[in-house]
């Protein structure tokens, strides 16, 4: 049978009926998730590792670094891993281990669950039985398994905060589709990976973030900013008449910080070219985020920035495709 590797990291998926924290020992935790899922035993020889027991919203980098790395480890002696994870942060976190992992060569699936599994309505079993077998099939992604789709890491957000269908990928079709039968996606595990060497000693994620709305008004970025994000309207349209504003991105660029625009929609991205605005954004510096989510442009930023890259080396990464995330002429179709 294959052997899978379930690292639990917190979450409601483990959560006590009374919405606290489970304190979990492996082997307690594998005991108990195998008598109220049996099945999974059909599945796979299972092992469980607690690298941590928090909830996704106090996540930190070190914590994806340590996750990254015992992966990588145990790579040899599994054919399969499955993440246990907390919803709040789980995009970010496919995000970073899509890239963090590209190069693995064996599946790593993402789930969680919207109820915990102790609850009789709960998705969590689905969840966790899907993706164990998803885990056993040798694709070579890094994904979310949730509902009844499997998405790819770093195409992947958040959708809701109760339904069981609570992940989508707005700009990439689903690595698989999950019913009767799991139904694989051709491109499935099929995508070049360019992810630079020096990457994923460190993570510095001390970015900027701004969501603008209209009438709002535009300071300095805070010191010890090493990079913004802005979340624009549209197609990267940001109110470029406004003098704030245009002092805002001067200040950025006389400070060498990177500016990455992404889209507030969902679907769809940044087209800096498309409008008289956004080609003025771009004239002060910006960087088009095209395609990215704002989880994977952040993990893209906190990866860059923690190899002492600059604006050069952010743009460069943002007109590559490192480990098949959307892109403007890089991606699969939406199905």
């Amino acid at each position: 049978m294959p052997k899978i590797l379930l690292l639990h990291t917190g979450g409601t998926l483990g959560m006590a009926p009374s919405g606290e924290p489970a304190a979990l020992a492996p082997g307690r935790f594998l005991n108990d998730l195998l008598l109220q899922v049996p099945e999974l035993a059909k599945l796979a020889e299972l092992a469980v590792e607690v690298p941590f027991n928090q909830d996704s919203a106090c996540l930190e980098p070190e914590h994806i670094l340590v996750l990254a790395e015992r992966i990588r480890k145990a790579a040899a002696d599994f054919d399969g891993f499955v993440v246990i994870h907390g919803t709040d942060t789980m995009a970010f976190s496919a995000s970073m281990l899509g890239f963090l992992l590209a190069d693995l060569g064996k599946p790593v699936v993402l789930t969680g669950s919207q109820r915990p599994l102790a609850f009789v309505r709960s998705d969590a079993r689905s969840n966790v039985v899907n993706a164990v077998d998803l885990a056993c099939r040798a694709i070579p992604e890094v994904g979310i398994c949730f509902g009844t789709h499997w998405l790819r890491g770093v195409a992947a957000d958040k959708l809701s905060v109760s339904q069981f269908e609570a992940f989508e990928s707005p700009n990439l079709a689903p690595l698989a589709e999950i019913g009767a039968e799991i139904r694989l996606h051709p491109e499935a595990g099929h995508f070049e990976r360019c992810v630079p060497a020096d990457l994923g000693r460190a993570l510095n994620l001390a970015v900027h973030t701004v969501t603008p709305h209209p009438g709002m008004s535009w300071s300095s970025a805070p010191e010890g900013s090493a990079a913004v994000l802005i979340q624009a309207f549209g197609a990267g349209n940001l109110p470029m008449a406004r003098p704030d504003l245009n002092v805002f991105l001067g200040d950025c660029r006389r400070r060498h910080l990177p500016v990455v625009v992404i889209s507030q929609c969902p679907r769809g991205g940044v087209d800096l070219s498309a409008y008289e605005m956004g080609r003025k954004v771009e004239e002060l510096g910006a960087i088009s985020g095209g395609l990215h989510t704002r989880w994977t442009a952040l993990a893209k930023l906190g990866l860059v920035l923690g190899a002492r890259g600059g604006v050069d080396q952010v743009q460069q990464a943002f007109a590559s495709q490192w480990a098949g995330e959307p892109f403007l002429d890089g991606a699969w179709p939406q199905s």
